[in-house]
């Protein structure tokens, strides 16, 4: 168990000082708390006279199940009446996780796989076989807080997370076809309650205090606080790679109207992190035959030549990004029409991310070389000589001495702005023998994005070898280099890549979930418009080298307009208590903007779902399951095909490509007894394009999850509880045209704790057989693997 350095550990303590400070002094200005007394969760009455159907309780939670949904349908609604798969992660889960952000608690459920690099806090990763990049709704609206390069993520601001599985045009308009996600947000409570919470991790290491403090300011008038920090190390072997996030949280809410069924209410939340980035190229060698390169193999215990924490990069490749988010609200409930309660919400929403990676290095595939720095070179079945290849040439193999790159140095910039103004109008009434609960929705919104980098071939005079101005990866020395003179005398280049774009959207919609005989039967109908204009410009490569900024060319400039019609079909019915059986047919839509040679635009992609499953809320929630088939289609995918010689030659893209996902999968929260609470998740899918190749980092074979505690309730071991989980992720394709694949891996993990009603402490084992499984991968140059064991310490406590 590696200690925190001295910088981390003296940063750490002075910020978790101050956080407790500010929580004594939150606590002190209580009028009549009593330290003894145990904290007791805010009764209704004291939260709202009038339930918000824009709000979801805890209160019914068992363990791990969950048992109401927000984002499935935009209202707070059971989930055995809606015709969704959706899964939630309550607070407890996170708890038991020691979990500080979303991508530590996400692959437990059912059809997730981590996609990213494993940085902590970077939102990627897939849901039921389609690629997803960030968490872009909140509380049933959409909402964009992310970086310009890569959106992150710190749990400290939401207290939940909704897994919506399968498209969902009529709710959000253009999503991705794997589903959405939403988060719950911590919203002030009228009953004053503040907690502190201190964590430390030994590999890739960090210390992190916390303190989430609510209750009133008067009698109708409630807050909010949270505010998180974390200082840490990256586990790369350098000097300095910050692991560093800050985030805040404040929150108003005013109970308004003679029954303070009302509420107007204001949310600002601060994102900042600096991070270390450097995943180098972690590839593995010699899995490929040369005698049939064309055979894809599966990769079980590969090769790597370097150590996961070798420092392959020089100086800092870290990310520093500052995000702001901004929430104005107001929500009136009143009697209207056909003897119901209608509910208006309005709310608008301004978000800015700014900054990330700056700078950072791009290395090319290495090159094996020997003793004398000569190239390591193989031989082709047919008997041509060709230049060495990691991809044919072992880390073990004894001619190999060293491994070199050439590398790149970028400078990345970018922003992206998102504002909206939305509208929920809510009713739910009943006409003769059917009883409703309808929304109407519709929003306005605005985007601005931008992103592009410089960069820098890096010459190496020092290199003897013969792979030209290569930098060692075994062995790397850096001590000759530095950006700024590289800068000065290297020839500058430009990277146009994201451009800059601007959209201004509208949309409206409307579901109605419609209930007869005693609701035994729900039939959900829905639908929605949306209408995007999308003006995309290209910057001036040389213009933007002259002036060292990014320079739009007006010559580049393309306006496209997007409309569609989504719609969603579903039944759900309960032939007994706690079973209810789901069918749905369900669409969403992903723009294109793409034009073809004579300047007219490509269809845009259509996706649809047909899913049946059932769902079981059994023995008082002890019991949550959700199980179900689905098969997914998304068309008018471009994909590259020849163009005839007669007009230009070469490729051109064309919207013939077809994505199809179908499969199945189980979600299951079960406490069979008083303190054992388990968790279990399997999916069985397959992922294909219309070439049928599967989609890189889905798994082929089963994947699944489990999670135990039980937690001792009599005699001497009584607030002691323990816990273990086991994630398996099945074989998955390495790359996009499938010429490897990644072998099945598994991760376990451990947690033990001791708890009374006011703290405990815990501490969670991770990988705790210290497994090096490849987990994810973004091609035969980026495997990325399980980290080494680490420990994780966490103490909370609540007044």
């Amino acid at each position: 168990m590696s200690v925190p350095s001295f910088r981390t550990v003296g940063r750490g303590r002075l910020l978790a000082f101050y956080l407790c400070v500010a929580a004594a002094a939150a606590q002190t200005a209580k009028p009549g708390s009593d330290q003894t007394t145990p904290a007791q969760p805010a009764s209704a009455s004291e939260e709202t006279v009038v339930l918000s159907p824009f709000q979801i309780s805890g209160k019914r939670d068992r363990g791990y199940g969950v048992t109401t949904s927000l984002g499935a349908s935009r209202i707070a609604l059971p989930v055995t009446d809606i015709p969704v798969s959706v899964v939630s992660i309550n607070e407890q889960f996170f708890l038991d996780r020691g979990a500080v952000d979303a991508m530590e608690v996400l692959p437990f459920v059912s059809g997730v796989q981590q996609g990213a690099d494993g940085s902590p806090g970077q939102e990627g990763f897939s849901l039921r076989g389609f690629s997803m990049s960030g968490i872009r709704v909140r509380d049933g609206l959409p909402e964009s807080v992310e970086g310009a390069d890569y959106p992150f993520d710190d749990a400290s601001a939401y207290e939940r997370l909704e897994i919506i599985k399968g498209p969902a045009g009529t709710l959000y308009g253009t999503t991705s076809m794997g589903g959405v996600v939403n988060k719950i947000s911590k919203w002030p409570k009228f009953a004053p309650q503040t907690k502190v919470e201190l964590q430390a991790q030994s590999y890739d290491e960090f210390v992190r205090a916390m303190v989430d403090s609510t209750g009133p300011i008067g009698k109708n008038t409630a807050y909010r606080l949270v505010l998180s920090s974390r200082t840490g190390k990256r586990y790369f072997d350098e000097k300095d790679a910050p692991n560093d996030f800050t985030n805040l949280l404040l929150a108003l809410t005013h109970r308004i109207g003679a029954d303070r069924g009302g509420r107007i209410w204001a949310r600002a939340q601060y994102l900042h992190f600096e991070l270390d980035r450097e995943s180098g190229p972690q590839y593995p060698t010699g899995f490929l035959n040369p005698a049939n390169p064309t055979a894809a193999p599966v990769l079980r215990n590969p090769k790597f030549p370097i150590a996961i924490n070798a420092n392959l990069e020089p100086e800092d490749d870290v990310s520093i990004g500052n995000i702001y988010s901004y929430e104005g609200g107001y929500e009136q409930t009143w009697a209207g029409p056909f003897g119901g309660n209608w509910t208006l919400r309005l709310v608008g929403r301004y978000s800015l991310g700014k900054g990330d990676k700056s700078p950072s290095y791009a290395l090319t595939r290495p090159v094996p070389t020997d003793a004398s720095g000569t190239i390591v070179k193989y031989t082709s079945a047919t008997g041509t000589l060709v230049n060495g290849d990691s991809r044919f040439i072992a880390a073990d193999d004894p001619r190999v001495a060293d491994w070199r790159a050439t590398m790149t140095a970028r400078e990345f910039s970018g922003y992206k702005k998102n504002s909206g103004s939305f509208l929920d109008l809510v009713g739910d009434f009943q006409t003769g023998p059917m009883k409703h609960k309808m929304v109407i929705n519709a929003q306005l919104d605005k985007a601005v994005a931008e992103r592009a980098f410089f960069f820098w071939a890096v010459p190496n005079p020092a290199n003897t070898t013969a792979v030209a101005n290569s930098f060692s990866m075994v062995r790397p020395d850096f001590s000759r280099f530095s950006l700024t003179n590289v800068k000065a005398t290297v020839p500058t280049q430009f990277n146009a890549f994201n451009g800059h774009s601007e959209s201004n959207g509208f949309a409206s919609g409307f579901q109605d979930n419609i209930s007869v005989f005693g609701e035994r039967v729900i039939g959900v109908v829905g639908a929605r418009y949306d209408n995007v204009q999308t003006t995309s410009f290209s910057f001036d490569s040389a213009q933007s080298i002259a002036q060292r900024k990014f320079i739009k060319s007006p010559t580049t400039t393309s306006t496209v307009d997007n409309q569609e019609w989504t719609f969603r079909y579903g039944l759900v019915g309960k032939p007994w208590p706690g079973v209810s059986v789901f069918s749905q047919i369900g669409q969403t839509y992903i723009p294109v903007n793409t034009l073809n040679a004579r300047g007219t635009k490509y269809p845009n992609r259509q996706g649809e779902i047909k899913e049946a499953g059932v769902k079981l809320e059994l023995f008082g929630a002890r019991l949550v399951t959700t199980a179900s088939v689905f098969d997914m289609q998304l068309t008018n995918v471009l994909i590259s095909v020849p163009n005839p010689p007669e007009l230009g030659g070469g490729l051109v893209q064309v919207p013939a490509g077809t994505q199809k996902t179908k499969g199945f999968e189980m979600d299951v929260a079960y406490e069979p007894v008083e303190g054992l609470n388990l968790s279990l998740a399997y999916s069985k899918l397959t992922s294909t394009n219309e070439l049928g190749q599967s989609f890189r980092g889905v798994p082929i074979d089963a994947a699944w999850s489990m999670l135990a505690k039980y937690r001792f309730r009599q005699d001497a071991l009584r607030g002691c509880f323990v816990g273990a989980s086991w994630r398996h992720t099945g074989k998955q394709a390495g790359d996009a045209t499938d010429t490897f694949y990644l072998d099945n891996a598994d991760v376990f993990d451990g947690f033990i704790g001791y708890g009374r009603q006011r703290w405990n402490v815990q501490l969670n084992f991770l990988n705790l057989l210290n497994t090096d499984d490849p987990i994810t991968t973004v091609g035969d140059t980026a495997v990325f693997r399980a980290l080494p064991r680490s420990y994780r310490v966490t103490f909370r406590y609540t007044f």
